[in-house]
């Protein structure tokens, strides 16, 4: 599966590194592995989404992942950090948050060293 997806339990952060493209099938099979992820860690943890590699998101993407993001909300997710390259990216990340209707803390950033500094300091709001 091109998506990585990795729990650090003891820091309750839920970590996916997106690949350069997406495809139906990949994407299917990610929805599937991250729903079991999400389900596992039970209680309130944080999502950290590596969207870097991937330019541009196709509308049926977005749409998944605006879906995957209620669902993870409904089931504890209570911050989301997101590391983008550049406006466009980041621009598409904040439309897709909208989309899902989120009204968790999320943020967009330049690297992973930013983004899990905010995630492990919750008063970094």
């Amino acid at each position: 599966m091109p998506f990585q997806i990795t729990v650090h339990a003891q820091d309750r952060i839920l970590e996916v590194v997106y690949p350069p493209q997406v495809t139906a099938e990949d994407l299917s099979e990610y929805l599937t592995e991250v729903k079991k992820a999400i389900t596992s860690l039970g209680g309130e943890w944080s999502a950290l989404v590596d969207q870097s590699q991937l330019r541009v998101m196709p509308g049926d993407v977005v749409s998944a992942m605006a879906s995957l993001n209620a669902f993870a909300q409904l089931r504890g997710m209570v911050r989301s950090a997101r590391v983008v390259v550049d406006p466009p990216s980041g621009l598409q990340a904040w439309r897709m948050t909208k989309r899902a209707m989120l009204t968790i803390p999320t943020r967009t950033f330049e690297t992973r060293g930013e983004a899990l500094a905010w995630l492990k300091d919750p008063d970094a709001d």
